[in-house]
């Protein structure tokens, strides 16, 4: 394939040494035009960093033998973690027994409590106060932070009002978990995001002359200061800042990053080959929402079209409760169904809710804020609306046809139906692709009338409605039109 003038301009800018961002729109070719930069000079050493594994295996298979396709985890992996990564899983229970989660914090007697957002006092057991520092040190391997500070405790549902008493307990035993996990008989179990923080602590030299970065938009700072800091090499940085989703889990958006500190041109790739221009419009509605320079042009091509569909080839969920919704009607109405990652996530939650419906206290991380069901339950209706999909299921169904249902779900190459989280589907496509109603309309706000969208909400509507090649059904995103505003 010829490239485009836009991938014509990303190449000649390679040839001119400079460092570089693309800003690649939905299904607008960003892979291919890394590959022609690739092929135009063979005489360099280059790495491809791609986002997962089975992106970085797909990329040895089609780039030249010059270029090292890794992740971020493959740079940072020594074969040396190889048996602690193969340990047996653990429990944040046997965790807690392992470091001593009460001789840190000098807890002797009762076990300590914390009044909750709804007036409530929950038991902060060594388990969960564990589950809660394994979640810090996670985000502070996420970070491009040198030490854990108080910043790296999450905001817990149903404990963010009194999270001065929440941080006094977490922080010790986080600070205390990665003094352990940086030794090679450490007690705790490793895990990839903390083998990376650690080579990135070390300030390692990667050996290579070219560094592309594939998805840049949703690259935690821990490897983006990484790449920043590879001033030998020639960094390009691609990706699409509209689709940036994962900020929530520690990810920011390298290439504005790149932009900043590297003072580099940002070149743009807009036209679709996924989709044409019914879609594309559809995609552009929300790229203004979100003020973002980029618009797509549909590919002429390709006939797409916008409207009701009752047999759509995938589904798109704002939640994995939602998800779970449409997995459990299809199956009751016989149809072999799968589920994008799987039913693990669904159980985990259903495992949860049962536990608090018992009585007994969960490490979820949704979950892990309440002392019970029926907590859940008010804080959905008061405090948090996004839980109250999760809230309708349990009740209706119950946990154990929940799990049940999970384990019914076939492969996708069996499936008459695919369902997916929005997050999920990222990087992925179908023909045909509905969104489902649990992206729900934000509410005007009391006193100003607005409104208002927070800002990585329509970047996932963004991402939703260009996963569909042919046909879409975004009559669940009808209420766009009424936004008047977006916020951080």
């Amino acid at each position: 394939m010829n490239p485009t003038p836009e991938q014509t301009e990303a190449i000649d800018a390679y040839g001119d040494g400079l460092d570089l961002v693309l800003q690649a729109g939905a299904g607008c070719g960003k892979s291919s035009t890394l590959k022609m930069i690739a092929r135009s000079d063979r005489r360099r050493r280059m790495t491809y960093v791609a986002y997962n594994s089975a992106i970085a295996a797909d990329a040895r298979r089609s780039f030249p033998g010059t270029v090292v396709c890794k992740t971020g985890h493959g740079l940072a992996f020594d074969p040396k973690y190889g048996a602690r990564l193969q340990r047996p899983r653990q429990t944040a229970h046997q965790a807690a027994q392992a470091i001593d989660v009460r001789s840190i914090l000098g807890i002797i007697g009762a076990t300590p409590t914390i009044l909750t957002d709804l007036g409530g006092m929950k038991a902060m057991t060594s388990k969960i106060i564990m589950r809660m520092a394994l979640d810090t040190v996670t985000r502070f391997c996420h970070s491009a932070d040198a030490e854990i500070i108080q910043k790296h405790v999450p905001h817990f549902d149903g404990l963010k009002k009194n999270r001065g008493e929440v941080v006094k307990l977490i922080l010790p035993v986080a600070r205390a978990a990665w003094e352990d996990l940086k030794n090679d008989d450490s007690v705790l179990n490793l895990s990839h995001d903390h083998y990376l923080k650690m080579w990135a602590l070390s300030r390692p030299t990667i050996p290579t002359d070219v560094v592309l970065l594939d998805e840049a938009q949703d690259t935690n700072d821990v490897l983006s200061a990484v790449l920043l800091a590879q001033e030998h090499a020639q960094r390009i940085a691609v990706g699409d800042s509209a689709q940036q989703i994962y900020s929530w889990r520690g990810a920011n958006d390298a290439l504005a990053k790149f932009v900043d500190e590297l003072g580099c041109p940002e070149l743009t790739l807009s036209q679709s080959f996924r989709f044409g221009p019914a879609i594309a419009a559809r995609a552009n509605q929300w790229l203004r929402l979100i003020d973002a320079p980029l618009r797509l042009t549909g590919w002429e091509a390709a006939e797409s079209t916008i409207g009701s569909l009752d047999a759509p080839d995938a589904i798109l969920c704002r939640t994995n409760a939602g998800a779970m919704g449409i997995v459990m009607h299809a199956l009751g109405e016989g149809r072999k169904v799968a589920l994008v990652g799987g039913g693990s996530a669904i159980k985990q939650l259903a495992w949860a809710a049962e536990a608090l419906q018992g009585g007994k206290p969960t490490d979820h991380p949704e979950l892990m804020g309440f002392a019970s069901w029926d907590d859940v339950r008010q804080y959905a209706a008061e405090e948090d609306g996004s839980l109250e999909v999760l809230v309708k299921l349990i009740d209706e169904h119950g946990p154990e046809r929940i799990v049940s249902a999970a384990d019914g779900l076939c492969s996708e190459q069996q499936a008459e139906l695919v369902v997916s989280t929005a997050h999920r589907s990222k990087g992925r496509e179908w023909p045909a692709v509905r969104i489902h109603a649990d992206f729900r309309a934000p509410k005007p706000h009391q006193k100003t009338g607005l409104v208002v969208l927070p800002r990585e909400e329509a970047r996932l509507a963004y991402v939703a409605v260009t996963r569909a090649r042919e046909q879409l059904d975004d009559t669940a995103l009808a209420w766009v039109s009424t936004v008047t505003a977006v916020s951080e």
